[in-house]
């Protein structure tokens, strides 16, 4: 990408171009996590290397050895390097152009990048200021500058053109040496094209509850991530209804900020109810900052905002919306920024906590599912459900017993919850209706087939280190003439933070019963 800033004195031989401000559409944008870096030292000594290089400069200019008689037209170039950004700025670019017409010192010009809302979006923003109006003493006139930033750097792709297919405006404005406070201002219109080719397949993920909090009427942190490939479409709009386990808490919701406050993005700290977590290609780490309920909407309910600080820089607005299908949080304005996930992360366990359980979590049949639906800035969408792990809940048992005469064959499939703590041991006792017979029972487990401890009517095991499933197969079980339709089994699980699950199930016996 190469861009040209041409610039007209009129009359004047004396005036040069000081500073020189670019504001690049929404969405196309450069990576510095795609080249070496270069530092401060390394850059004023002219040593940067090689593969912070980046890009490279043209400049044309006119030297006045004698004002106003003689002009010689000089043409420099120069090289553009990724340097380490020196404060709160996500880039830093340097740039380095050799003497002019061979006199005096290389020049050396840097600007902090930043990304800056808009009217039309986030979108990159840098300033090269005080350019030179002089080499080696005599006064010079600088007529156009040729910036090129390539497309690929050391590392990979460095320039990125945005996802949307909209038309988009970028921005060049300049002042003078003898104007200082005058700007003269363009613009630059561009369509992509094939950004509707870009695909579009994002996921999701997410935990609610905790041990100890997972009972009705109970505060539980949640937790839900969204998943992207940085090289596809990026998110524009975002729908997620959380289950109708959840349900906004209102002594939550009167924590909001108030709308003044939340309109400077000055929200207190005691209107914070989580955090959330952007990962983009384009910082070496994730960056995390505070979500807020606040009244931050046309919306009479108060919703939510986002503020990711510095070097990203971007504030995020949510939309709270009560449904019958559970709530649905809506941020209809993403910027297009490649981003590899998004997590929010809403804090629990205190009774202004921002949501509150309707259902018990770990009982059969409640509501652990989210409803996702994403739009991408080409336009493509993707709509899915996704069920959330409860990590809080207790391991789970499923037993079934299937009786063939005087024998019967027991499986015992033994689950730990999502995300939850794993499985370090098991007991399983037979009721009096059911005792081993010639055969032992095993346990399929991380693909291994083993055997269990087992007496007459007891099989039990402890597993090197926690697993998350394992079944229990005993076949050749002798059976009473008492064993009825219905009976009883007893589990116990000890998982991986010492806690132990009793489980007494009612197991229907399938099959038939000998004849008498």
């Amino acid at each position: 990408m190469t861009i040209t800033q041409t610039f007209d004195y009129g009359a004047s031989t004396s005036d040069s171009v000081k500073d020189a401000f670019v504001r690049l559409q929404p969405g196309l944008l450069g990576n510095p996590q795609a080249a070496g870096f270069c530092t401060q030292a390394q850059f004023k000594s002219d040593t940067c290397p090689a593969d912070s290089t980046v890009g490279s400069v043209v400049v044309d200019a006119v030297l006045h050895p004698v004002l106003p008689l003689l002009a010689l037209p000089v043409t420099s170039n120069g090289k553009v390097y990724n340097l380490t950004p020196t404060g709160d700025e996500p880039a830093r670019l340097g740039i380095v152009v050799e003497a002019t017409a061979g006199l005096g010192e290389p020049l050396f010009l840097q600007a902090p990048v930043y990304v800056r809302p808009g009217t039309d979006g986030y979108g990159l923003e840098s300033t090269f200021a005080d350019q030179p109006n002089q080499a080696a003493g005599l006064p010079i006139q600088i007529k156009r500058i040729a910036l090129t930033l390539n497309g690929q750097a050391s590392k990979g792709p460095f320039m990125r053109m945005p996802t949307s297919c909209a038309q988009g405006r970028s921005l060049s404005r300049a002042s003078s040496w003898e104007a200082t406070n005058v700007f003269a201002e363009r613009d630059f219109l561009m369509t992509p094209t094939d950004c509707d080719k870009l695909p579009f397949n994002p996921k999701a993920e997410g935990s609610m509850g905790a041990p100890g909090i997972t009972k009705a009427h109970q505060f539980p942190p949640l937790t839900t991530t969204l998943k992207f490939n940085p090289e596809e479409a990026a998110l524009k709009r975002a729908e997620v209804t959380v289950p109708l386990s959840l349900a906004p808490n209102l002594p939550g919701a009167q924590r909001a900020c108030p709308r003044e406050l939340a309109n400077a993005s000055n929200c207190s700290e005691s209107s914070r109810v989580g955090t959330a977590i952007i990962d983009s290609p384009l910082q070496a780490e994730p960056v995390r900052g505070p979500v807020y309920v606040a009244f931050n909407t046309a919306n009479a309910l108060p919703g939510l905002l986002v503020l990711l600080p510095p070097p990203v820089g971007v504030r995020l607005d949510g939309q709270v919306d009560p449904t019958t299908a559970g709530t649905r949080n809506t941020f209809a304005s993403n910027p297009d920024l490649p981003v590899r996930s998004f997590t929010l992360s809403f804090d629990g366990g205190r009774p202004d906590s921002a949501l509150v359980l309707t259902q018990d979590l770990c009982a059969e049949g409640s509501d652990l599912t989210m409803s996702v639906k994403l739009v991408a800035h080409n336009g493509k969408q993707s709509q899915f459900e996704q069920e959330l792990a409860t990590p809080g809940c207790d391991p789970r048992a499923q037993l079934s017993i299937r009786r063939k005469g005087y024998t019967a064959t027991l499986v015992a499939r033994l689950r730990a919850s999502r995300e939850g703590p794993g499985i370090s041991s098991f007991g399983l006792r037979l009721p009096k209706t059911l005792s081993r017979g010639k055969a032992r029972p095993f346990v399929l487990v991380d693909g291994a087939r083993k055997r269990p401890l087992s007496r007459k009517r007891l099989a039990k095991m402890s597993f090197p280190s926690e697993t998350r499933a394992a079944t229990l197969v005993w076949k050749g079980l002798r059976t009473s003439r008492k064993l009825r339709r219905i009976t009883r089994v007893r589990v116990t699980m000890t998982d991986s933070r010492g806690a132990t699950t009793t489980l007494n199930r009612h197991v229907r016996v399938r099959g038939k019963a000998p004849r008498r």
